[in-house]
């Protein structure tokens, strides 16, 4: 069984704004205690691992294990009027890890969720993806982490890289090729809007606040120490 520690890590992401405990049931924490444990337990999250074999092991459990949920990117390009509130579970790491369906937004909650309790630090980024056509506001994974030669971060984003592999695109260029963004209390007010995909990317860019717009892969301010993220 999870520890009081390990629970309470698990509910502060989800408490954070940028996500939200509004998505989620008693019964639906509970729940998703007990496939964080089991999954956890799983991948030997526990042992003497590098950080980067904890990275590994966990983001090769998401791109083998769980699917995007498709209902989100039907109601963006209006295929569907709106998403149907009984799909918003897929917005958390219930829907990743209980249902192996998600949102990008459950891909990046569950996600953090098995690398804190593993004792890596993490934070939530939104990012615009390439392409002028592209307006979705995505959610990504930043890592901070210990590779051997010293401190360094990683952005993490298994349901782009499946997508990336699928299509024969290089991954980590593709990464680079990204602008981050990080969440504010405009987007936290809206983050699901009246139709349940939230704004879109370039509306959301013309709100947030200059310094919070991250180009390609330096990602200013994210930790306390405000170094940038490294994609190597």
């Amino acid at each position: 069984m999870l520890s009081d520690k390990q629970q309470k890590i698990i509910y502060d992401i989800i408490c954070e704004d940028v996500h939200g405990k509004e998505f989620y049931t008693n019964e639906m924490f509970e729940k998703l205690l007990s496939k964080v444990e089991e999954i956890y337990t799983s991948l030997d999250l526990d042992t003497n691992l590098s950080d980067q074999e904890k990275i590994d092991r966990v983001d090769n459990y998401f791109v083998n294990n769980v699917q995007v949920r498709k209902d989100y990117f039907m109601a963006f390009n209006e295929m569907i009027p709106e998403i149907p509130e009984s799909e918003l579970k897929y917005r958390t790491a219930y829907g990743a890890l209980v249902e192996n369906q998600a949102m990008c937004a459950g891909f990046t909650e569950a996600s953090r969720m098995l690398l804190e309790l593993s004792g890596l630090k993490t934070k939530t980024l939104l990012s615009k993806l390439p392409g002028h056509n592209k307006q979705l506001l995505h959610y990504v994974t930043a890592i901070k982490y210990d590779r051997g030669s010293g401190r360094d971060y990683y952005i993490m984003d298994p349901e782009r890289e499946r997508s990336c592999m699928e299509k024969g695109f290089d991954f980590r260029r593709y990464l680079m090729e990204m602008t981050y963004i990080l969440p504010e209390e405009n987007f936290f007010k809206n983050k699901v809007g009246q139709s349940g995909v939230g704004p879109k990317a370039d509306d959301y860019l013309q709100q947030v606040k200059p310094r919070h717009v991250i180009s390609k892969n330096k990602v200013d301010e994210l930790f306390s120490e405000g170094e940038p993220v490294s994609n190597d």
